[in-house]
């Protein structure tokens, strides 16, 4: 069977669409790394997942240190092909398993379109790696989508739409709620973004904050977990 990460899945990774991955769903990611992680020239960043390097190169400049790592050789191989800066750094690994760090490593950790490519036991061990190389006021940003925006209510019913190739693991707000608490980890702050269709999203930005049913307008999670101290 074909892989689903290999060379061609990272060169396609960033490509624009109409209706699935444009400009407008770009600005969101953007603003989830900016509004929820504030990154400074103090702050050692770690991306988990970060496929072909694309917010790393975009961050770099404006950090002290810039780690990316992905489980893929093919996109560690493809994001240090197009250039890195001196505080920048590419890795293969396992983001369940990040035994390379030291404990609270890093101020800021992202992960971007990576949470639904990981099933439940992988998530739980990917957070309790987070928890782990977080410093102490450190923040954990990740994007991701919803499952209760009506779209992805039909794909995991296999309804009209079929799930996106990789995405084993689409969670409710809810769901992440729980999962994050359970490793120890607390939701500080969340972002609800409508979808990316044109005109579509301009209604579904005036009901996703609707009480009742404003769950089913929202596509994509920004989600900001901070450590629980005690």
């Amino acid at each position: 069977m074909k892989q689903p990460y290999d060379s061609t899945y990272y060169e396609k990774l960033n490509r624009f669409n109409l209706i699935g991955n444009n400009a407008f769903r770009e600005r969101q990611r953007l603003q989830t790394i900016e509004g929820l992680c504030r990154p400074g020239p103090a702050d050692d960043f770690l991306e988990l997942g970060c496929g072909s390097g694309h917010y790393a190169r975009w961050l770099a400049d404006r950090v002290r240190k810039m780690v990316g790592v992905d489980f893929s050789e093919a996109a560690i191989e493809k994001a240090r092909s197009l250039g890195m800066e001196d505080n920048m750094q590419y890795a293969v690994a396992d983001i369940c398993s990040l035994n390379l760090f030291r404990d609270h490593s890093f101020d800021k950790i992202i992960a971007i379109d990576v949470m639904e490519h990981l099933s439940n036991e992988q998530l739980a061990d990917a957070l309790t790696e987070v928890a782990r190389l977080l410093k102490a006021r450190g923040v954990f940003v990740f994007f991701t989508p919803s499952r209760s925006h009506w779209i992805e209510r039909l794909k995991h019913r296999n309804i009209i739409f079929r799930q996106t190739t990789g995405h084993i693991g689409v969670r409710t707000e809810e769901e992440y709620r729980s999962i994050v608490e359970r490793q120890g980890l607390k939701i500080k702050d969340v972002i609800r973004y409508e979808t990316c269709i044109p005109l579509w999203r301009v209604i579904e930005g005036k009901m996703k904050d609707m009480p009742s049913i404003g769950g089913s307008f929202v596509s994509r999670l920004g989600v900001a977990v901070t450590r629980r101290l005690f």
